[in-house]
């Protein structure tokens, strides 16, 4: 039984960590770092990151980066996942029955926490 679970975890965090390659691909596209003089490193701290208009989405790809997220614990990725939709919601208003990449994306990550709450 042990194994099991052992094995449904490892399952369950590699298709969180597939599910975050689209948003992390998606920020990495939006965000302009041109004229950031941090180079894309957020920090909560600084007023040029408070006042960017990229710094919600630039803190979640600092926190979500590949090499960390493969190693992430299982309740941060879906905390990043949660975050993700959030912010996918907020940039892309569809109607309903769209089927774009996107909103697909939004479905099935929406589908996935769902479950988890029950």
């Amino acid at each position: 039984m042990t194994a099991q679970t052992s094995r449904n975890s490892r399952t369950l965090t590699a298709y969180v960590v597939r599910l975050l390659e689209y948003p992390r691909w998606v920020i990495e596209r939006d965000v302009d770092f041109t004229d950031c003089s941090r180079q894309g490193v957020f920090e909560p701290a600084i007023a040029e990151c408070i006042g960017c208009p990229f710094g919600t989405a630039c803190l979640w790809l600092n926190q979500h980066r590949t090499p960390s997220t493969e190693s992430a614990p299982f309740g941060d990725l879906v905390a990043a996942l949660d975050a993700a939709v959030l912010y996918l919601q907020a940039t892309a208003p569809h109607k309903r029955g769209c089927d774009c990449d996107t909103c697909d994306w939004l479905r099935d990550a929406r589908r996935f926490l769902r479950a988890r709450q029950k």
